[in-house]
Formats: structure tokens, sequence, C-alpha cells
């Protein structure tokens, strides 16, 4: 004779079960009180319990599939079966809800990767937290999700014209398939002709070579780039040739800071105490006048020592420095020098310095990328880091040229050979 089919009874098995685990293995109840959730959430949803018979049942039960993941927990992975209906489809909301924490989990510890938490940190911290059974490649999952946003804004078209352009590189260290090396991070910001600051892009390169930063201002070319009043960057031939041939006949200022440490290398330590004083001096002449008086005393201090190289190379040197002189004061002390690329560099070492070795260069892109992305935004939604400054520098021009006529819808740029400035590939 046919056994009538009984009711389950949820309680009866959790008791049972519970007194047949031992004390250490939390697991199978665990997997169970899930179980018990979700066919308790299937049976409101079809409006009768197992094998009931009810005027308000609305679907019914066509077995289980496995879901493609086991659930991460504290205690382990646990493999849910999730139930399958005739019509329509099923899932549990507790899995939503997982789900939900699982993205939020991942949106801290992305922002922690960004801030420079490195990922051992990060481990220790899921044991602390009780989840050292959490997947270990969820923290590299976290940092893969943004890589489409930042290869989004390394790509988004830029301004035609720019005030001013900071150009400079630092170095990090990549491990490759031949090991470990030590890559150049090519970086320029810029400000926009509203006066706010941008980063306007980054790429990868082996070193400072004059191919790796010709490729990198013809990808900015490619993105809108067409001119930028000054450029900034500190001597290097490699760089220098790559601006006369992607932007020529453009004015190049070379960073005063960097020449004045390279001044210091021209005598011996000794002589630092007499040049060191001259050569700041000049470096801080808020007016043409002060910067003249400082230049020839420098020079005649030099001439007295005796000291021919040195005043060779200051003469060889002095209209690479000077271009600063002929932009708005105000200017001044930001486009003189590469200072503020220099402590833009410094903030990417610190967050750099956590991880020390990049595990490739996609993860390098990834974080520097993600970093300079929060500063541009940061930079264009901010305040104002120079006030009109296309219009000033167009004014400082007129001041210079008392004969320069006015268009009829402003001011007229003059040319650089017109306000006595030598283009770069002159220089």
């Amino acid at each position: 004779m046919t056994q009538p089919k009984r009711k389950k009874n949820g309680s009866e098995e959790f008791v049972k079960l519970f007194q047949e685990t031992n004390p250490g293995d939390l697991l199978k109840v665990f997997k169970h009180s899930i179980r018990s959730i979700i066919e308790t959430e299937l049976s409101h949803t079809l409006g009768a319990d197992y094998y009931e018979r009810s005027e308000d049942r609305n679907n019914y039960r066509n077995g289980y599939r496995e879901r493609k993941k086991p659930l991460s927990t504290p205690m382990g992975p646990v493999t849910i079966r999730i139930p399958k209906l005739r019509r329509g489809s099923f899932y549990p909301s507790i899995l939503e809800r997982y789900q939900r924490v699982e993205r939020a989990l991942i949106s801290i510890i992305s922002e922690a990767y960004f801030a420079g938490v490195s990922t051992r940190k990060m481990n220790n911290l899921f044991v602390d937290l009780g989840l050292e059974n959490i997947d270990r490649s969820l923290v590299s999952r976290c940092s893969s999700q943004i890589d489409t946003e930042v290869e989004i804004w390394k790509n988004r078209r830029l301004d035609r014209r720019y005030a001013y352009i900071w150009l400079d590189a630092m170095y990090t260290k990549i491990r490759t398939e031949g090991g470990v090396v030590s890559t150049a991070i090519l970086i320029a910001i810029g400000v926009k002709e509203d006066g706010h600051r941008d980063v306007l892009g980054l790429q990868l390169g082996n070193r400072e070579s004059y191919h790796n930063w010709k490729d990198f201002l013809q990808s900015l070319k490619a993105r809108g780039l067409e001119r930028s009043e000054l450029w900034v960057s500190d001597e290097h031939d490699g760089l220098i040739k790559a601006i006369e041939e992607c932007f020529p006949g453009q004015l190049r200022q070379r960073c005063i800071v960097h020449w004045m440490r390279n001044a210091q290398s021209k005598v011996s330590k000794t002589d630092l105490i007499w040049l060191i004083p001259l050569l700041k001096d000049l470096v801080g002449s808020r007016t043409k006048e002060s910067f003249d008086l400082a230049w020839n005393e420098l020079i005649r201090v030099a001439e007295s020592k005796g000291k021919e190289k040195l005043i060779d190379w200051l003469d060889s040197t002095y209209h690479e420095i000077t271009v600063y002189l002929d932009f708005p004061e105000v200017h001044w002390s930001r486009i003189k020098c590469t200072n503020s690329l220099e402590r833009l560099n410094q903030e990417l070492r610190r967050r750099e310095r956590c991880i020390r070795i990049f595990p490739d260069e996609k993860s390098c892109i990834r974080l520097m990328g993600v970093i300079l992305q929060g500063y541009s935004e940061d930079w264009t939604t901010g305040r104002i880091y120079m006030t009109a400054p296309i219009e000033k520098i167009l004014e400082n021009q007129v001041r210079a040229l008392p004969g320069l006529k006015l268009a009829s819808d402003g001011l007229k740029p003059c040319s650089a050979s017109s306000a006595g400035l030598q283009p770069v590939a002159i220089r």
C-alpha cells in the first residue's frame, strides 16, 4: 500500500541536525538555515506549502538548479540549490542581500586600495573581521571593476587650447616576465582657459626616451590638444625634441628649480657657500629688474672666483630659464618650475609606496589612473587655480608691445617672434 506523503516539519529537522552536529562544525546548521529560509520564502510566493492543496496556490515547484558559484561565508563556501518553477522564475531575496553586501565590500576594498592600503593589510583586516575564508580574488575583482571607467577618462577629448601645461615623469617598479623593471609614468597637467587645472593624461614607458614622450604628446594631440601658451618641463633632451616636433613654434620654460640644482653640480662643495645664496636671490626675483640685478651679481661673483666653466654654462642656459619673465607676474611662481606637478607626483608616490612592486602594467595604470582621475574631477569642479589666465597673458603682451592693435572682438594675440620670444625649435 502506498504511504501517504508527509508534510515536512522544518523545526524537527533542524533540531535533529543540531543534535547530530559536532560543536566545531556549524556549517551544516548554517546550510540548513539558509535552505529553510529559501523554502519558506518560496512557499509564501506560491501561496502553498509542499504538497498542500490551496485555493491561493498560483504556481508549482519544478525541481532545483544549483547556483553557479558557492555562497562565500565566514564559515566557508555554501552550495545553494535554487528552486525552479513551472512558470516564470524565482530568486531568493536572501541571496540578493548577500550580493548587496558583496557589492558594498567591493566598494570598501576598492576605496582602500585606491587610498594606498596594501593587499597584505587588507587580508589581515579580513582575518580581524573573521573573514579569513573570503575569496582572495575578491580584491582583484574589486580593482578591475574600475578599468573601464579609467580607460574612458584616459581617452576623453581635451580642450583645443590651454594656458600652461606641465610635463614630468616618475618611476615605479613593475613585475614582468623578465623580472622587475623600473618603468616611467609620463604625466601632463594643464590650466584650462577658464582657469581650472586638469590632469590631461598619463602613459607608461620603459624610460623617459624621445620616442615615449613623442607617443605621449601625439596621443594628447589626437585627443584634441592643439596649443599651450607655455610648456613647463625639466631639461630632458628627449622631451624637448618631442615638444618641438609635436607642437612646433610653441614656447617652453625650463624648470628653474631643476636648473638651480644643475648649477650646484658645476662647482665644488666648498663653492656652494657663496653660490646657493646667489641662486636663491635669482630664483626668488619678483620683477624683471630684480632678476637682472641678481643675474648680473651672479655673473660678477663667478668671474671674481674664476669659474669660467660655470659662467659658460650660465650663458648657455639663460634663454631657457627666462621665458617665464614675459608672462604675467602673478603667474611666475607657478610657471617658472614644475612644482605643481611635483606635488602631485609626491601624492602618487605615497599611494605607490604601499604596493612597492606592481604585478603588471595594467594594475599600475589602474591605480595611478583612478588617483589622477580623482584629482582631475576635483580640480575641474573646484576652485579656480588662475583667474582668466589667457586674458592676462594677452594683456601682458599688449603692455610689452604698445603698438599692438586690438581686434574688434578683443585683444589680438601677438606671435612669439613679435613678442621677442623665440620658438622652441629656434632656441
